[in-house]
């Protein structure tokens, strides 16, 4: 195969499939050969946390690739619906497959950290769909409905709803009708909850704090630290050689990737700040790295930048597989 062959081939279909195929066969072989600690902890308000609603075991694995799948088409109809990359791609699937791969104890179980990602990928999907449309408050409502609802069950949803505020700017739609649905979307969740009796001084309660590290052996805890950094390094890198291409784009386009390079930097913020949980953000880390990286190969289709994603893919193969062996 030619490189101008291969280059072509990372950003079908076919080369997606591939490492979804991959990606969810390793899950499952992960899950099979290795019981993985489950991460239980209640870390809500009010609300018990993901990681705690469903029972360990095959029902909980199943859920987490219901939840991966989900993410999956959530890449899939950004890329398609709002053209965030500015061509015709599937490589976002596939690099978000890979990154997955190398945590296989984290992405085979329900917890925040999954329930995090799908939450912030559809609120920006609506917000994307709000672009230069300020009288779809309705969306705004959901986003902030969807926001502050989760952060009854685990406190890093609070993270995202200054992030999700700044976005609104970046849709061109902040003014008052949006900050009014904004807020009623912030308040609804509580009033609810209050009105069936879950809000009280007495049901309120404190996240309890659990540092990851202190449940995890010093070998997974490197392999954790080093596939951590690496997507960490990509992303930052992506985003910076990004930046000159994006200058170039039409406003809605800029406005898509600024939306999605805040969400990025906001994680990375986030796993910094609260690194004793640092397992919260990786599956949305993921998610963002995988369209920062992919806009970077998307925009320099070069003979030879297919061996890229390829190397990447391989890298995180292998960590794959010193996970399942050590």
């Amino acid at each position: 195969m030619k490189y101008a062959d291969l280059t072509r081939y990372i950003h079908t279909k076919g080369f997606a499939v591939l490492m979804l195929t991959l990606a969810f066969g390793g899950m499952l072989a992960a899950h099979g050969l290795h019981e993985y600690p489950a991460l239980t902890g209640d870390a809500g308000f009010i609300l018990p946390s993901a990681a705690e609603w469903v029972a360990p075991g095959w029902p909980n694995f199943v859920f987490a690739l219901a939840g991966n799948c989900l993410l999956v088409l959530a890449a899939a109809l950004t890329s398609r619906f709002f053209n965030v990359l500015r061509s015709q791609t599937a490589l976002p699937m596939a690099l978000f497959a890979a990154f997955q791969l190398a945590t296989p104890g984290l992405s085979g179980q329900v917890y925040t950290g999954l329930l995090l990602a799908v939450v912030v990928a559809g609120c920006m999907m609506l917000l994307f769909s709000c672009y230069r449309s300020a009288v779809r408050t309705r969306r705004i409502f959901l986003v902030f409905l969807a926001l502050s609802a989760c952060s009854a069950t685990q406190y890093c949803f609070l993270v995202y709803i200054p992030i999700f505020l700044l976005g609104c700017g970046q849709m061109r739609i902040f003014n008052g009708r949006t900050i009014t649905a904004a807020i009623l979307g912030l308040i609804t969740p509580w009033w609810i909850m209050a009105a069936f009796g879950l809000v009280s001084l007495e049901q309120l309660h404190m996240p309890e704090l659990v540092n990851i590290f202190s449940r995890l052996t010093s070998t997974t805890a490197g392999l954790l630290l080093i596939t951590v950094g690496l997507t960490s390094l990509l992303t930052v890198g992506s985003f910076v050689m990004n930046v000159m291409k994006t200058i170039a784009y039409n406003a809605r386009a800029r406005a898509y990737s600024g939306a999605i390079a805040t969400v990025s930097l906001a994680t990375l913020a986030g796993m910094v700040v609260d690194y004793q949980t640092i397992i919260l953000y990786i599956p949305l880390l993921n998610y963002c790295a995988a369209f920062e990286v992919a806009g970077y190969f998307s925009s320099h289709r070069g003979e030879r930048t297919g061996l890229g994603p390829l190397i990447i893919v391989a890298s995180y193969i292998i960590l794959f597989l010193c996970q399942i062996l050590f």
